[in-house]
């Protein structure tokens, strides 16, 4: 693939030329592992069972928030249907573990008015790890208890949160922007008590394009920005449907996956500028699969302001 850190700080410094900014020096550590298809790809060494998150209850309590959140329901999770690559939930003090925890560190700094946030995760091509990313992502987001976290998955071509939690996706969130479920009912418990999960759903007709487009789309993210301090949403690839600039634009920020040395640098450039030609700011990358004779996988993340 070449040196990634090269195209990123091009494309940064290009951003920043075009923004006013100075570029940024270097990357800042960060991490997640990428496994979409290959559950036997993930190697990594952890604690034992008895660290897992298979029991959280000791969270600190907040305020109700309203509509969405009028509850702390949670559920206990099958840990042997919760997807390896979920490395949060199996090994909460692992070193991949705590390079997502850098990763919410970083997002934490940056949002200095402390505004609840929908956050964006796509990436250049399929199968670069944005599914493993936004189900570890908001898990480490709320697992301490202060912030209010939704999952909500809107790859629906290739949905994939609900399973790799052993979750049913129906009704889910196709269901509510085509009217026929109401988005309280969607909206699923988890064992955090502060962290809920909108899976895709599914529909028999596929023009998903259409829905993000309508009315009902508005109305879905105005209930997360007010009931969750934080939204992460799965969306497919930016460079292969609409729907991302669909949904983008109405969002606080894109955060984009890139595998190493398996994405093209053209498809990161490519996806560097659909993002910007619709007006979404580009909070950070991801890179997935990074390789490193200190560790077995981790990954870094890149600034980009």
């Amino acid at each position: 693939m070449g040196s990634m850190t090269e195209v990123m700080r091009k494309l940064q410094e290009a951003a920043s030329t075009d923004n006013g900014d100075p570029p940024v020096d270097g990357p800042v550590p960060a991490a997640p592992p990428a496994i979409e298809t290959e559950s036997t790809a993930f190697v990594a060494d952890g604690p034992a069972a008895s660290d897992s998150l298979h029991d959280v209850s000791n969270f600190s309590h907040f305020a109700d928030a309203p509509v969405l959140m009028c509850d702390r329901e949670t559920v206990k999770w099958d840990a042997k249907k919760v997807h390896p690559a979920v490395i949060v939930f199996h090994e909460r003090s692992s070193s991949i573990s705590e390079q997502y925890r850098t990763i919410r560190a970083r997002l934490l700094t940056l949002n200095t008015t402390q505004a609840n946030q929908i956050i964006v995760i796509t990436s250049a091509v399929p199968q670069e790890g944005k599914s493993v990313s936004v189900l570890n992502l908001g898990m480490v987001m709320a697992e301490n208890g202060e912030h209010r976290i939704l999952i909500a998955d809107a790859d629906f071509r290739r949905s994939s949160i609900a399973s790799m939690v052993g979750m049913d996706d129906v009704p889910g969130l196709a269901h509510v922007l085509s009217g026929e479920a109401e988005l309280r009912d969607a909206i699923r418990p988890t064992p955090f008590p502060n962290l809920k999960i909108l899976p895709a759903g599914r529909l028999k007709r596929k023009n998903y394009a259409e829905l993000l487009g309508g009315s009902l789309l508005r109305s879905a993210l105005e209930q997360f920005r007010g009931a969750f301090d934080y939204t992460f949403v799965d969306t497919p690839p930016i460079t292969t449907v609409a729907d991302v600039g669909l949904l983008a634009p109405h969002c606080d920020g894109a955060i984009l996956v890139i595998e190493m040395r398996r994405t093209p640098e053209p498809a990161v450039q490519q996806a560097v500028r659909t993002l910007q030609t619709n007006n979404v700011k580009i909070l950070g990358t991801v890179l997935s699969r990074f390789r490193d004779h200190r560790t077995q996988y981790y990954g870094r993340y890149y600034n980009y302001y």
